[in-house]
């Protein structure tokens, strides 16, 4: 399981638009998730059937995610060297699905903390996001550590604008993702943040929100899964763990999130 952990990070960070093509976006409330995108129909499912080649003429059938450990053992056995290239994608796609489970089960005790789920995060308030926005005078005190690999960095998708010429005066309350999507750019100044939304402009989608203590450490966590958006975005879905460890206030992205 080591050897899983070590790259999961890597493995997480590029993925195929099969894998969540029309995916519905998760409620606020922790259920029995996570939830995947069916193959080809795009369905939110918590579960799917999938038929893959797995020799020379011969394909077998798993449910994923329950058969994750059957479908990883075929893929690294060489069975997608018997697959056209459409199969060969959905092999990745499983795989994918199995990374994506495996992180979220890591800690199966309930965590003793919950304040994450009562958040809708389809209609977050930016200034409740890590946008990385203090990093440039963190890193004099060696405190800015990077986005671990595999993780969505939402200061990185969207543009920040120094001089706002021509667009309307950014307010507080419009620094807000709505219903799933934010696209525009961003500025921050003495008074906070300043938001300036742009209907082509770059931005991000939430696709999903899972819930589970991906690091163990006894406080629930939020999952999103994102989507870059706009001009020479990589339109591949990101995850981003966000924590936090007392009722209101800013979320944070979890420690040791690919250890333990």
């Amino acid at each position: 399981m080591s050897g899983m952990q070590s790259s999961l990070g890597r493995r997480l960070a590029p993925a195929l638009l099969l894998a969540t093509a029309g995916m519905a976006q998760a409620g606020r409330v922790p259920d029995d998730g996570p939830y995947f995108s069916a193959p080809y129909s795009g369905e939110r499912v918590l579960e799917y059937q999938v038929s893959l080649p797995v020799g020379q003429a011969r394909r077998q059938s798993f449910s994923i995610p329950a058969q994750c450990p059957q479908a990883r053992h075929a893929f690294t056995h060489g069975a997608q060297q018997w697959c056209n290239r459409v199969e060969r994608r959905m092999w990745v796609k499983v795989m994918m699905d199995c990374d994506y489970a495996a992180f979220l089960s890591r800690f199966p005790r309930p965590p003793a903390h919950d304040y994450v789920s009562g958040y809708d995060f389809l209609n977050a308030d930016l200034a409740d996001l890590p946008l990385g926005n203090a990093c440039s005078q963190q890193k004099a005190t060696g405190k800015c550590l990077p986005v671990p690999a595999g993780v969505a960095d939402l200061g990185r998708m969207l543009v920040r604008d120094t001089t706002a010429a021509g667009a309307d005066a950014g307010r507080p309350g419009a620094c807000r993702v709505v219903n799933g999507r934010f696209r525009g750019s961003v500025r921050f100044g003495k008074d906070g943040l300043s938001c300036y939304p742009a209907r082509r402009g770059k931005g991000f989608r939430i696709l999903s929100v899972d819930y589970a203590d991906v690091n163990g450490d006894g406080f629930m966590d939020a999952t999103l899964k994102i989507i870059p958006l706009g001009p020479g975005a990589r339109h591949i879905p990101l995850i981003l763990p966000l924590t936090r460890t007392q009722p209101e206030g800013p979320f944070r992205i979890p420690d040791d999130l690919f250890g333990g």
